[in-house]
């Protein structure tokens, strides 16, 4: 007999998720009954939802941060629904203390699309305890803590992401003309400040890291959601998009007869060549997301590992415009290591690249990643955190004093205290105005205004907006080509502006 799970959510933003609409299929295909639930709306219409199709599973997927909210929602949906309740994601599987700080009855760590059917198919036996990938808490301080199983190898094995029970329930995602799909899966890179390294650590011998989806399988993943809805462009979110440059030539040869959206895609600079923009402008590349993270070569290399030249940087940015391939760049300010001077340095290497829009968001250190381990061990933290921030957030880090930042006679060195308050100070100013500074060099010279403005709190919340508006509006005007109807936009607007994250 098949489970009834209620998957839950906090909100359905106005950006495509795929966390739910995964687990939904996997469900699904295993002949379990699945609804979602968003949360936030109306926890009391959450409850009465739950407990009309009597839930025997309350399921989430949880990101760092937002793991503070989920304990929240799951004490009060198990105290309304007595439902046995499990999470995955990737907050519990690089902090799997998780399951010791709510009260969730397991977690899944790495990836669920095996794991979590075979949990639904032996729920309720003592079989389950067994299952793979899972940690179970059975009460009087005990656990149960099972291994992972291996990779999966063939995406094609999968079944599609259910992305309808997200758009049966958002008006805005179902009329939105933007939708996002990922053709691969893994990155075989070690950026200290992202998961992935973390990941492949983690399934060390148990599969390959970059698996991908066969042109066939992919293409006709895309038409089941794009011959329903309505849709104008299109969102490739693998972390590196055409990694293998034999499937993205097949690609560039199948996309445009069959789908013939334009898109845009992920990749790293040190990809960029003339083969592969050649593949995307024949694909129907209209602009691509890609990550400098820092300007500075020490940080980058260093303490980052992204192992990049700043002349290689530069060429990969001028090869794009060549073959007018947009730019919507990714910068970290805030970072371990981080002085004035590097913030603008990031700043600086966005202009210099004649990026079509330049973004940035402060660093966050992050569960299981090798950059908050080099944080504590290097002192900008003391201990790792309990509860984290999103794009928006403000640094957490402690700054010790500067060499450059030595004192003089007349003006003694600050102590770490005033050191780290004025760098803070800056960088949140400069995080405010960043894609303004990268597009008008001129406001440089007005730093000290902003930031005297940043600095009180009716200022603050206004620069908060300005940058919210101008992050919507630039990348919305030059890197997605497509209009949408006045009440998506409104609707976009006032959650870019309000929320506490972009989504």
């Amino acid at each position: 007999m098949g489970q009834r799970v209620a998957l839950v959510t906090d909100r359905i933003g106005v950006i495509d998720v795929f966390s739910l609409p995964i687990m939904a299929a996997a469900a699904k295909r295993a002949g379990h009954d699945v609804i979602l639930v968003e949360y936030d709306r109306s926890p009391r219409d959450a409850v009465s939802r739950i407990q009309s199709f009597e839930a025997d599973i309350l399921a989430y997927s949880v990101m760092s941060p937002d793991a503070k909210t989920f304990l929240d929602i799951n004490k009060h949906l198990k105290k309304e629904t007595g439902a046995f309740s499990i999470v995955g994601g990737v907050h519990p599987t690089f902090f799997q203390k998780y399951l010791d700080q709510g009260e969730f009855d397991a977690i899944c760590i790495g990836e669920g699309d095996v794991a979590f059917p075979d949990f639904l198919d032996s729920f309720g036996t003592d079989d389950m305890y067994g299952v793979t990938n899972m940690h179970f808490k059975i009460g009087n301080g005990e656990y149960v803590r099972n291994g992972l199983t291996k990779l999966i190898p063939e995406l094609d094995s999968l079944p599609y992401m259910d992305k309808e029970i997200v758009y049966e329930q958002s008006y805005f995602l179902r009329n939105l003309p933007i939708r996002s799909f990922a053709a691969s899966r893994g990155c075989p890179y070690k950026c200290t400040y992202c998961f992935n390294h973390a990941f492949n650590a983690l399934y060390e011998g148990k599969g390959k890291v970059m698996r991908f989806k066969s042109i066939p399988y992919f293409i006709d993943e895309i038409k089941q959601i794009t011959d329903k809805y309505p849709t104008k462009f299109i969102k490739f979110q693998d972390d590196i998009f055409g990694a293998k440059r034999s499937w993205l030539a097949e690609f560039a040869e199948v996309y445009p007869k069959e789908i013939g959206l334009p898109f845009l895609n992920y990749c790293r600079p040190n990809m960029v060549n003339d083969e592969y923009c050649k593949n995307l402008k024949k694909a129907g590349c209209h602009a691509v997301a890609i990550a400098i993270e820092a300007g500075n070569e020490d940080i980058r290399n260093k303490v980052m590992l992204r192992n990049m030249k700043t002349e290689d940087i530069l060429t990969a940015f001028e090869t794009l415009r060549r073959y007018d391939i947009k730019t919507y760049c990714l910068n970290i300010l805030g970072l371990p290591g981080e002085t004035v001077d590097t913030f603008m340095e990031t700043v600086h290497i966005n202009q210099e690249c004649k990026v079509d829009y330049g973004d940035a968001s402060i660093f966050q250190p992050y569960p299981g990643t090798d950059i908050t381990k080099y944080s504590i061990e290097h002192g900008f933290l003391e201990e790792e955190q309990q509860s984290w921030g999103g794009q928006f957030s403000p640094s957490v880090l402690n700054f010790p004093v500067s060499e450059k930042a030595t004192g003089t006679r007349s003006r003694p060195q600050p102590s770490r205290e005033e050191y780290n308050d004025k760098l803070k100070s800056r960088l949140h100013a400069i995080h405010k105005v960043f894609p303004l500074l990268v597009e008008k060099p001129w406001l440089e010279r007005w730093l000290g205004e902003i930031e005297a403005i940043n600095n009180t709190a009716l200022g603050s919340k206004l620069l908060d907006m300005l940058f919210r508006f101008t992050y919507g509006y630039m990348l919305h005007r030059r890197i997605y080509p497509v209009r949408t109807p006045f009440r998506l936009t409104v609707q976009a607007a006032w959650t870019l502006v309000f929320s506490k994250n972009r989504n």
